[in-house]
């Protein structure tokens, strides 16, 4: 099973993306059940390191905070193959980032190493599909996208089943980042 720990987004955030992208040249554009921001990748997972991973995330005290969305950008320079937006790198996500990674390595996942970026995938690009010069033109004129702050309280755990008209992700457990969150829960 592979899975991801990640955030989800509320639904207004997701009408603004919907927005952006009937507004952009894009043809395989992710769905809006599927807009969340990802804190970290853990790839195929065995049960024991899930059952790990469940009783560090359901110990979590953390403190919620505000997130926005402001700009768009894509991945891959000569060839993009990736449109989305950017989350505003708070220093409370960058703290959650870092702390989820290393429950996750103590679990006895490895997540990537490579500097972590937080976006919110809005379309893969193939080659072929798209025109990346008249992309990168109507991207520049959406300088202004921003959305109202959101607060974060609570990450997901989240179950990804590659099919060919793309990923589904499938919401296998919610942790509230503090104790009071976890007692309305139940």
């Amino acid at each position: 099973m592979r899975v991801f720990l990640a955030l989800d987004l509320p639904m207004a955030v997701r009408s603004q993306l919907v927005l952006q992208q009937f507004l952009l040249p894009i043809k395989r554009k992710v769905p809006p059940e599927n807009f969340h921001i990802t804190l970290v990748f853990l790839g195929e997972a065995q049960r024991i390191q899930l059952e790990e991973l469940d009783s560090a995330l359901s110990r979590l005290e953390l403190a919620s905070f505000s997130l926005h969305l402001e700009g768009l950008g894509l991945y891959g320079k000569a060839k993009a193959h990736n449109l989305h937006a950017r989350v505003s790198p708070v220093p409370e996500l960058m703290a959650l980032q870092e702390k989820l990674a290393g429950i996750a390595r103590r679990a006895g996942f490895a997540p990537e190493a490579r500097r972590y970026s937080p976006h919110v995938t809005l379309a893969y690009l193939s080659p072929g599909q798209f025109n990346q010069p008249e992309l990168e033109v109507a991207i520049a004129q959406t300088t202004r996208f921003r959305t109202e702050a959101f607060e974060v309280s609570e990450l997901g755990l989240y179950r990804s089943h590659l099919r060919s008209d793309g990923a589904q992700y499938d919401i296998l457990e919610r942790y509230p980042f503090s104790s009071a969150g976890r007692d309305l829960k139940q």
